[in-house]
């Protein structure tokens, strides 16, 4: 990324930060500089000590420097905390649903592998999904930071692919509380973690791979210390005696021993999800009542007809609450199982 597009991205936040809390900027024609006039409060969490002062991409006396190298970051950081909210709750109703052929939809899209599935009834309902975003870091010898979102149905728990939900023209902010976030939470967590190491996998290789670099040089350059320690003194023309060689020996082995550790520490990973912000999406949906029957035994289902995306969207398993459209039922309870957790458990007939 070039540093003209770094510095037109951080203009660019800096401006809707400034507006969003409650102040102005006015940038000039170069778009390098402006003239920002806040609130007091605003002023002093970015560090000012007046309401009314320059912004600029490049340092000076006075004034907020935009730049990644600098205190701007934190600065920012704080200021979002205190002026912009983490959480929200939006309603999109402008959107039909249509529940004709709702049973064809649900047969063509789910396998019930050693149950029978009867479709009862739908019903149009306006359906929240939480849309969590996650910062994920990892710390080693370098540092990989990424924002990561995820949405969820916040009844099922299943992930969609809904994104640009806050760029709906049909978008409008409601007062509403917020569905049971704790549940959501949790599966969101899980999905950012599998997510950050898929993202992050050719980071950590380049790591391993130079702790594997580092590693064989330490233990070539000790093998080297210990074969030097059992050849004749080149002075001297004396060998060592077999008690020196084993105390040179036991020496090497236990600060090579030592260096590994310290690398082994300098390199070792340490990881943070922390979730930034929450947004509630209420969208029109038609949830689909299924009675599933297995055995002797029966249970009712719903899954959901997605509104937005025009299709149906998975169910969740209840052993790794993973997604999927194939399912395999307990006996008794009737739970749903995925293929993964259906192989792990035999004792379950197909």
């Amino acid at each position: 990324m070039s540093r003209a597009t770094v510095e037109s991205q951080l203009a660019d936040f800096a401006t809707a930060l400034i507006e969003n809390a409650g102040g102005i900027i006015d940038w000039q024609p170069d778009g390098v500089r402006a003239t920002a006039i806040v609130p007091a409060e605003l002023a002093e969490s970015l560090g000012q000590h007046d309401d009314t002062f320059i912004v600029q991409s490049q340092p000076t006396e006075a004034g907020l420097t935009l730049s990644l190298g600098g205190e701007f970051v934190d600065l920012a950081a704080r200021a979002l905390r205190h002026f912009v909210p983490s959480v929200g709750t939006f309603a999109v109703d402008s959107l039909p649903v249509r529940k004709t052929e709702f049973a064809a939809a649900v047969e063509s899209s789910f396998g019930w592998q050693n149950a029978r599935a009867r479709v009862l009834d739908g019903h149009a309902v306006s359906v929240p999904y939480h849309a969590w975003w996650f910062q994920a870091t990892l710390q080693s010898e370098e540092t990989w930071e990424s924002l990561i979102p995820v949405t969820l149905n916040a009844r099922s728990g299943a992930p969609v692919p809904l994104s640009g939900l806050l760029d709906l023209d049909a978008l409008r902010l409601t007062s509403e509380p917020l569905a049971a976030v704790d549940s959501t939470l949790e599966l969101a967590a899980r999905l950012i973690e599998a997510e950050t190491l898929r993202m992050a996998a050719s980071f950590m290789q380049r790591v391993d791979t130079r702790r594997e670099r580092d590693r064989k040089r330490l233990l070539d350059y000790y093998r080297a210390l210990q074969r030097e320690g059992s050849t004749p003194n080149r002075r001297t023309k004396t060998a060592p005696t077999a008690e020196e060689t084993e105390t040179r020996t036991r020496a090497v082995k236990l600060e090579l021993q030592r260096k590994l550790s310290e690398l082994d520490e300098r390199y070792m990973f340490s990881a943070v999800l922390r979730p930034v912000a929450l947004a509630e999406f209420r969208i029109p949906a038609v949830a689909i009542d299924v009675e599933i029957h297995r055995k002797t035994q029966k249970r009712v289902f719903q899954v959901y007809w997605n509104g937005l995306l025009k299709q149906m969207e998975p169910m969740t398993c209840s052993g790794c609450r993973r997604c999927s459209w194939n399912f395999w039922f307990t006996n008794e309870a009737v739970d749903p199982l995925c293929p993964v957790c259906h192989d792990e458990k035999p004792t379950i007939p197909r």
